[in-house]
């Protein structure tokens, strides 16, 4: 039996669970820029916006933590001086309606600190962060499609009751393309953030949006579209640019190994 002290001693084996909004893991160097390691639930540019907005307590006092309220979420925020001239920012938000647990949330982080101290991987660190960070996932989405402006699908997930739909996921690809370059050609320009919604298939809609020339479609459950899904919309797309669009996407050369591990970051936001 894992005791409460081993689930903060033993990260990887821990059976702790926080549930919460958004979480962050970043560095600020000595020059004051900052980087981030793992996040969930928000954007880069939305932490840097934390970040810029508590730097210069940060890095006064370089250890410590802050309890903010924005809105209705409650910022919670660890820092860690690493020694070596970087502060290691711990981001908690979540609702200002659900009660944090404080302690347990400075304990993991502490922990975490050490851990990232002994120089472990970035996969480790997302290993455990997202392991034991879960935030609500949405229902709703049917299908998701992730389309080069050529019509190639990089990665796709269908909701497994869609037979039809799963054996025809080229063919849509295709079709996802034709209409976004059709609307994009006769209707708006080409900047990167456009979108087309609400196209009507029935049951469902798809919605469409494109960034650094890849094309995002997901098919949603009418009335099933919330505000959080769609800023988890919004994240995915910011996720995959990120995490491939200069490695894989920007010279692709047609091997679509490296976007499978893609469905990992899907399962974090969506019940599919």
């Amino acid at each position: 039996m894992i005791s409460l002290e081993d689930n903060f001693q033993n990260l990887d084996k821990s059976s702790l669970i926080f549930q919460m909004e958004s979480f962050s893991v970043s560095e600020i160097n000595p020059e004051g820029k900052h980087e981030v390691i793992f996040h969930k639930g928000m954007a880069i540019e939305h932490i840097q916006k934390l970040i810029d907005l508590y730097k210069e307590r940060i890095i006064e006092k370089k250890q410590g933590y802050i309890k903010d309220l924005i809105d209705n979420f409650t910022i919670y925020i660890h820092f860690f001086d690493k020694k070596q001239g970087d502060i290691l920012v711990i981001i908690y938000i979540d609702d200002k309606e659900n009660l944090m647990d404080y302690t347990k949330l400075y304990h993991f982080s502490k922990s975490l600190f050490q851990r990232i101290c002994s120089n472990i991987s970035s996969l480790e660190i997302e290993k455990i962060c997202g392991t034991i960070i879960k935030i609500p996932k949405v229902e709703g989405i049917l299908a998701i499609f992730i389309v080069d402006e050529a019509g190639f699908l990089y990665f796709s997930k269908v909701c497994k009751d869609e037979k039809c739909m799963s054996q025809n996921k080229v063919q849509i690809a295709g079709f996802i393309s034709a209409i976004l370059c059709f609307s994009q050609d006769y209707i708006g320009g080409k900047e990167s953030g456009f979108k087309l919604e609400a196209i009507n298939v029935g049951k469902a809609n798809f919605y469409m949006n494109i960034k650094n020339d890849v094309i995002f479609a997901y098919l949603v459950e009418k009335e099933k579209k919330t505000d959080k899904m769609q800023k988890y919309i919004e994240l995915i797309s910011a996720e995959f640019v990120d995490k491939y669009y200069e490695t894989h996407v920007k010279d692709f050369n047609g091997d679509l190994t490296p976007f499978h591990e893609f469905e990992n970051v899907i399962e974090q936001y969506f019940k599919i």
